[in-house]
């Protein structure tokens, strides 16, 4: 015999048709993935819809939300459903349940036609690429896309995008382990386990029974000097590059750059800083994960040139690809190189073109950088940047062999942001650059015979 499906009623802005997009977050306990599961079952069984259940990472099935909606059918004696390995289907209306994962499937989702309603679980690990391809995707009149999420950090895509930036017609809903705690469905044993942790821990109460996004005790930058940085809208962009500032021949300007594998993995990233004001400012960001490695060589000589071919210094790591087309398009004395003093332990050779971050220099360049920031040295101005700088702890400047598929949460601006800032005792002012070399000036010469740019 068929129960009463109960739903607490700050869930019952779901049942109308007036919002497209719906973000439902908070702590641990407050019930939002199973008020969702059990509004969806209702609507597939009041008429005919297409539910898509989303995930960043699904690899099989059971890392969906198929398994909860298959107990909830047996609990609740849904009969009219008919449940398979794969798929949910309701036999009367001839509803039916979907499940894909979004992370490296772009081309599976935009193939996706008729959804009426799309959940994306976990959506606090949803990237911004992700989400590009995913809206465009429920374009049936009248779809709506829920999300449900506990926050992970300042700079959650989802977060960031419905209730930090906010889009038209967005429902949110904010709930806490204190709606089953009065409607009576908190078990006892996990009453006590948050009262502990309200008594006890208070940084991990916030977490993870409020839902505040992680910064506490293990944050790497300080958060006070964090909140005084302004972003800034950018004056203008040159293809996806972000402008802060212009060109000014008579400062010191120089580029740092974190060099990915690209086309869907992490992302390449550019950031230039303008050593000669005060404080020091960014002046261009740049970040892709469509761009392949030698591509991003180009970019890097294209985003130079907007700075009088500038000092760059892209990160010498298994990408090497970006170096190799840079010191075919870029003047090789404008390019960084590691000094063999600066790594002598590695026992490299005596000097390599780029920026070696390596476990000792990693922490050096952020330690560095955060003592800038704290002592008011220089401006961000990107709120990317920003807000990646806000999420990174402790704990991410290990040094640990991740696969770059399953990480969430990179800091692709913020190295190269670091990287750049070591460039402050190198840069130098266009009139007062060293005499160029050889090699350099045949460059120029062939640049200037094909008609192209000139770096003098």
């Amino acid at each position: 015999m068929e129960q009463t499906i109960n739903i607490p009623v700050e869930y019952k802005r779901l049942f109308d048709k007036d919002w497209r997009e719906a973000a439902i977050y908070g702590g641990r306990f407050s019930g939002k993935s199973h008020a969702v599961a059990r509004y969806l079952l209702i609507r597939a069984r009041m008429s005919k819809i297409r539910v898509g259940c989303f995930r960043e990472f699904q690899n099989s099935i059971s890392d969906s939300s198929h398994q909860l909606l298959k107990d909830l059918i047996k609990q609740y004696q849904l009969n009219d459903f008919e449940v398979t390995d794969k798929s949910i289907v309701n036999t009367v209306t001839g509803s039916d349940f979907l499940f894909k994962g979004l992370w490296n499937n772009e081309q599976s989702i935009k193939s996706i036609e008729g959804i009426d309603i799309a959940w994306v679980e976990e959506a606090q690990t949803v990237t911004k690429e992700s989400l590009d391809v995913l809206t465009p995707t429920i374009r049936k009149d009248n779809s709506q896309i829920i999300y449900t999420y506990n926050r992970l950090t300042e700079e959650d895509a989802v977060h960031n995008r419905l209730v930090i930036e906010g889009r038209p017609n967005t429902l949110v809903i904010n709930v806490n382990y204190d709606i089953m705690l009065k409607n009576g469905l908190m078990p006892e044993v996990i009453r006590i386990e948050m009262e502990d942790d309200k008594l006890k821990r208070p940084n991990l109460y916030k977490t993870k029974w409020l839902g505040e996004p992680t910064v506490g005790e293990d944050a790497f930058f300080d958060r006070d000097a964090l909140d005084r940085q302004v972003a800034m809208e950018p004056i203008r962009t040159s293809v996806q590059a972000k402008i802060f500032k212009e060109y000014n021949p008579s400062h010191r300007i120089a580029g740092g750059q974190d060099v990915a594998g690209g086309v869907g993995l992490d992302s390449s990233a550019s950031v230039f800083i303008d050593f000669d004001t005060f404080p020091a400012q960014v002046i261009l960001t740049y970040h892709s994960n469509k761009i392949r490695p030698a591509d991003f060589g180009h970019e890097i000589a294209r985003q130079g040139n907007l700075y009088g071919a500038c000092l760059v210094a892209p990160e010498n790591n298994k990408f090497d690809e970006a170096i190799g087309i840079l010191k075919l398009v870029y003047p090789i004395g404008r390019i960084y190189t590691t000094k063999n003093s600066e790594n002598k332990i590695f026992n490299t050779s005596l000097s390599t073109f780029g920026w070696n971050t390596n476990g000792l220099t990693k922490s050096k360049m952020l330690n560095d950088l955060g003592s800038a920031i704290e002592d008011g040295l220089i401006s961000l101005n990107d709120k990317d940047l920003i807000n990646e700088a806000k999420a990174y702890s402790r704990n991410h400047l290990l040094d640990r062999d991740i696969d770059v598929r399953k990480v969430t949460k990179h800091f692709d601006l913020l190295m190269a942001c670091a990287i750049a800032w070591q460039m402050k005792d190198y840069a130098v002012r266009a009139s007062a650059r060293k005499e160029l070399n050889t090699i350099d000036k045949l460059f120029i010469k062939a640049k200037k015979d094909e008609g192209g740019s000139s770096f003098e």
